[in-house]
């Protein structure tokens, strides 16, 4: 759909003058950045808008507020501080940085973005299965079997598919997005994996819920035999 044939994208973006107004009146914001979905054109009835400013200072903050009846978000900061959420891979931070949009231009902003797609594009590194997440994932698993004739499976098995889809994500070297973004993004990024979790989310019983599932966690730790393993002994204070 266009933006121009989307009612909530139309209702948030004339909302948009009115939001940026009280933005840029803000103390110590000099530059701003568009983000969210909105900022992509992929507004919905639920969509807010949100925004990135960067502030002189040594303080961050984050504020909301409503105009014309939409909800508005701003996260403040200084510009040593979004460079260190860059360092610890702060997956929301660089995507914001990274595809934003911006609404009041500065060279340090520009510096962020460029830096921001640089990291977006080479992604973030690889955080392969550790032998304790696999074996902490076939429990999961198997207590979700332990549970099949009960209605606390649904609950239970969406939960460990959640668990296991964030750690495909670690593992593929992904940059983290919203949950309600993953079946879009799976479908591009591995098609199997979305089949998988849509099977999982829409499944009429536990069997069929159940072998989605166990699918789903296979693709992270080959099966679901258990191996011998554990921790280093540590010290006791």
């Amino acid at each position: 759909m266009k933006a121009a044939d989307n009612p909530h994208q139309t209702r948030l973006e004339a909302a948009l003058p009115a939001a940026l107004e009280r933005i840029f009146a803000t103390p110590g914001v000099y530059a701003a950045l568009w983000c969210g979905s909105a900022a992509r054109g992929e507004a919905n009835a639920y969509s807010d808008l949100d925004f990135h400013a960067l502030v002189t200072g040594d303080h961050r903050w984050r504020s909301n507020f409503v105009v014309d009846g939409v909800p508005v978000e701003v996260f403040h900061n200084p510009v040593r501080k979004v460079r260190a959420m860059f360092a610890a891979e702060d997956a929301a931070t660089i995507t914001m940085f990274a595809q934003g949009r911006v609404v009041l231009s500065h060279p340090d902003l520009e510096a962020l973005m460029t830096e921001a797609r640089a990291l977006y594009a080479a992604g973030p590194p690889l955080h392969p299965l550790t032998e304790a997440q696999r074996f902490n994932l076939i429990e999961e698993v198997m207590d979700c079997r332990g549970v099949m004739g009960q209605p606390i499976h649904s609950l239970l098995a969406l939960a460990v598919a959640s668990r296991a889809v964030d750690r495909l994500y670690a593992v593929n070297g992904w940059w983290e997005i919203k949950r309600e973004r993953w079946p879009a993004d799976l479908a591009v990024k591995n098609p199997e994996v979305a089949q998988d979790l849509n099977a999982v989310l829409v499944a009429p019983e536990a069997r069929s819920r159940q072998d989605a599932l166990e699918r789903l966690a296979t693709r992270l730790t080959g099966d679901l035999t258990y191996r011998d393993g554990g921790s280093e002994p540590e010290a006791v204070p």
